[in-house]
């Protein structure tokens, strides 16, 4: 139903943009472990959580089931603050100390579940009961795939067709075993945030929305199979930044938003073409390996981006932003990389 409403107002909200710049965006909080005895790069305090949904009440932001925002924000204009808050893996510590915060607040929010380590029983993730009992509490519980794999890899000898029917398996496991529990969503979050084009289409064809990890708000001319998210852990998790990000605009770039993320090349050009010319690039800033990165901006509408440095192996970001029309938003984009091994094989997770 998402795609489909995309794909009936891209054009029309695209002549919009072309008169005026939409006042209305969605944002989409992304979390893992709510904790202080997990891994840091991938946790927030309790405390910090709390005051994050503090800070959103402050803000005046109206929270919306996932489904809800992503309607609403690809294709209907609306001036409130819109937010979603999302976590991914279905870690115990969402349970323990997420849900009662969420719930004394009455907000809608939504699990990614990776279903092998619920089904065997894996101690730091929730049981079917517990995910049972978040439903029941205003909770979407949504595809995360069975394994939590990396599934732009291919494995040793396999081709584009047996790494396409893997990969629809492990997330028609998922589908089931969230079925068997009584769970039904079309959303679904990529592991790690990695995808390649062959991954984005698969994902469309199955009628799923997908959700990456790279940051911006959604917009009318966001890709449902791509949609981004803020992730909010470790050293990102400050209240200052946090602001910034809830208010931030969509970057209003035609679509698709940039270059496919698997690079063969060690300093990645960053293209985006924007759907109108009264924005002044000028005022346009990009952060990516080596600091703030030049920019050639080769039309009213047309802007290149391109690193001091190399990307590093694994995945990287950069990150650009551009002053909207208020002082305190800014549209936001995010282009995520992947750099295999300088000998072509894929690097190990830390």
């Amino acid at each position: 139903m998402v795609i489909g409403l995309w794909l009936k107002w891209r054009i029309p909200h695209l002549l919009l943009l072309l008169v005026s710049l939409p006042a209305h965006s969605g944002v989409v909080l992304l979390y893992h472990h709510v904790d202080t005895d997990t891994p840091p790069i991938t946790s927030i305090s309790p405390g910090q959580f709390e005051r994050h949904l503090q800070i959103l009440e402050e803000e005046g932001f109206t929270i919306l089931p996932l489904k809800k925002l992503v309607e609403t924000s690809l294709a209907v204009a609306d001036d409130r603050k819109l937010a979603a808050i999302t976590f991914d893996d279905a870690y115990t510590s969402i349970y323990e100390h997420a849900l009662p915060l969420l719930k004394k607040r009455g907000w809608p929010f939504t699990v990614f579940v990776a279903t092998e380590p619920v089904q065997t029983g894996n101690p730091l993730y929730m049981t079917w009961e517990q995910l049972r009992e978040l439903a029941q509490n205003n909770a979407e519980i949504a595809n995360h795939t069975h394994s939590h794999g990396h599934l732009i890899r291919r494995e040793p000898g396999e081709n584009d067709q047996t790494w396409r029917v893997r990969v629809e398996r492990d997330i028609a496991t998922a589908t089931g075993l969230l079925r068997e529990q009584g769970f039904e969503s079309n959303a679904f979050a990529y592991p790690y945030g990695e995808y390649d084009d062959a991954l984005l289409k698969l994902v469309t064809n199955l009628g799923r929305v997908g959700y990456g990890q790279q940051s911006g708000a959604i917009g009318p001319m966001s890709n449902p199979a791509l949609l981004p998210r803020f992730p909010l852990s470790g050293i990102h998790v400050g209240e200052a930044a946090f602001r910034d990000k809830i208010r931030s605009l969509p970057m209003p770039i035609k679509f698709p938003e940039a270059d496919l993320p698997v690079q063969g090349t060690y300093r990645p050009a960053l293209h985006l073409e924007f759907v109108t010319g009264e924005l002044n690039l000028s005022r346009m800033t990009c952060y990516g390996p080596g600091g703030l990165m030049p920019l050639a901006e080769t039309s009213a509408t047309h802007l290149i981006a391109t690193p001091q440095e190399d990307i590093p192996v694994g995945r990287s970001r950069y990150n650009c932003t551009l002053p909207g029309k208020t002082g305190n938003r800014f549209h936001w984009f995010s282009q995520l990389w992947i750099r295999k091994r300088d000998d072509g094989h894929w690097y190990q997770e830390p």
